[in-house]
């Protein structure tokens, strides 16, 4: 997956400013365009000339960060952002939780973002102080942990990168349903469990054997249970991860209002920053989608 330039949004909130300066440092890291663009699906923005101070913001992250930044000028609609960043672009945010009453079953603003975006979608929730370092990729097993693993890797050039699988515990309701003993449900967990650190370990193994001189992390996983969301914000919040990378598969609007992807809730749940990536750009064709 490569992207040609990054589209940061903002609607001057203090975690969009958050935003600006997370895409700033990545823009200077892979030394491509930062854009800026104005939301006007937000709160009221009380400046005279909101179009004139994004320009000035620009200024500024340029000056700074020593990098190329062209605010656009015109504010915009979430679908015009969203057609805007395309799919050959890094689309940068914050957590923007709004929610509107026309629009109530399509979620909020993030809501919409993760569901619709057609690129690589950052999640900025924290203040950035540094290039990330420790590095969180959910997967679900499948023949596209590989690329989103790697993809992980250059988007951050981490000095530790964990593949991370949550193992849902669904199986063990389907058990109980039919009275299976406990023996047997505690002896299908842990086929499960093993069966996954066994994958994880290949996986992290065949990373290992590929040589790459320019990026040498520390590579880890590990095995949780429950929700796959929920167990990788926990997992997340307790190793203290800068970054925590998704895949997302195209869902239908109705799935998204009832359930959301997996995508959806970790960008809602996650303490930290999270990246959601395409499967779709990730060149990889499965037919068991989870996330």
């Amino acid at each position: 997956m490569h992207f040609e330039s990054i589209l940061a949004v903002s609607d001057f909130s203090a975690l969009s400013e958050h935003a600006l300066e997370r895409a700033a440092l990545l823009a200077r890291q892979h030394q491509i365009t930062l854009r800026l663009i104005l939301l006007d699906e937000g709160p009221n923005i009380y400046l005279a000339d909101p179009i004139a101070r994004l320009g000035q913001r620009a200024r500024q992250l340029a000056r700074r960060y020593e990098i190329s930044v062209h605010a656009i000028e015109r504010s915009a609609s979430l679908d015009a952002v969203l057609a805007e960043a395309g799919a050959t672009t890094l689309l940068v945010m914050g957590p923007l939780s709004q929610r509107s009453w026309k629009r109530f079953h399509r979620g909020t603003t993030l809501d919409q973002a993760v569901h619709g975006s057609l690129c690589p979608l950052l999640v900025v929730k924290q203040a950035p102080t540094r290039p990330y370092g420790h590095v969180l990729v959910a997967v679900d097993l499948s023949p596209r942990s590989r690329p989103l693993i790697d993809f992980a890797d250059r988007f951050s050039t981490p000095t530790v990168l964990k593949a991370f699988h949550a193992i849902d515990t669904i199986e063990d309701s389907k058990l109980r349903s039919v009275n299976a003993s406990p023996q047997a449900i505690q002896a299908n967990r842990f086929g499960s469990r093993q069966h996954a650190r066994d994958r994880l370990a290949q996986l992290i193994g065949a990373l290992d054997a590929t040589p790459e001189p320019s990026r040498n992390p520390v590579l880890a996983f590990d095995v949780g249970n429950g929700d796959p969301a929920y167990s990788t914000a926990l997992h997340q919040l307790s190793t203290q991860a800068d970054l925590v990378v998704v895949g997302k598969r195209p869902s239908s609007p109705l799935a998204q209002f009832f359930t959301g992807s997996v995508a959806q809730r970790l960008a809602k749940w996650a303490a930290g920053d999270v990246l959601i990536a395409p499967f779709d750009q990730l060149n990889v064709a499965t037919t068991a989608d989870r996330f």
